[in-house]
């Protein structure tokens, strides 16, 4: 795990002794999508036309021509709860199985049912060219998400799918590897 992030921690809500966020009863749904990659879930978020569809179906081709698992959790709309600690993302039952390519509408896609976040990405538009330094400062690679404080954290410019599918892949190499 990257060093700027801490131990998922959770920063508020039902916790046990041990201080680990027990559980969401109903799944929150949000706008995003997400992969498996291996065992690392993968969130995907940003704003309508920012390529989270096209990125998550480039995560999958790349991350299987590698030779691992992956499979897509969810497309648009994901779901997840907070159990032990940890988030479990899933897919909205009205779009499981379906990804939108756009232009075609919305096509039948393999997918995994469930998968652990371990890894969210932000796509943010102009932020390729926007005069931001190369090198984020280390408190930029992680963030807090519901009950679960400093995951790790990538913010990628929109629209550059292949660009940011191999930053993904990198990153997700780095932390299996610690």
């Amino acid at each position: 795990m990257n060093s700027a992030c801490k131990q998922n921690r959770p920063l508020g809500g039902p916790t046990t002794e041990q201080g680990v966020t027990e559980h969401t009863e109903k799944p929150i749904y949000i706008h995003a999508s997400a992969v498996a990659l291996g065992e690392s879930g993968v969130l995907i978020r940003g704003a309508s036309g920012t390529g989270k569809s096209s990125l998550a179906l480039a995560l999958v081709d790349a991350w299987t021509i590698r030779g691992g698992f992956s499979s897509l959790v969810s497309d648009d709309r994901v779901a997840y709860t907070i159990v032990n600690g940890r988030a479990v993302l899933s897919a909205h039952p009205a779009t499981a199985g379906l990804v939108e390519w756009r232009g075609l509408g919305l096509l039948s896609q393999p997918h995994e049912i469930k998968a652990v976040l371990k890894l969210i990405i932000d796509l943010e538009i102009g932020s390729a060219d926007s005069g931001e330094p190369r090198l984020p400062n280390q408190s930029e690679l992680c963030c807090d998400f519901n009950a679960l404080k400093s995951l790790p954290r990538l913010r990628l410019p929109a629209r550059e799918t292949w660009r940011s599918a191999a930053a993904i892949m990198a990153f997700l190499h780095t932390l299996s590897t610690k």
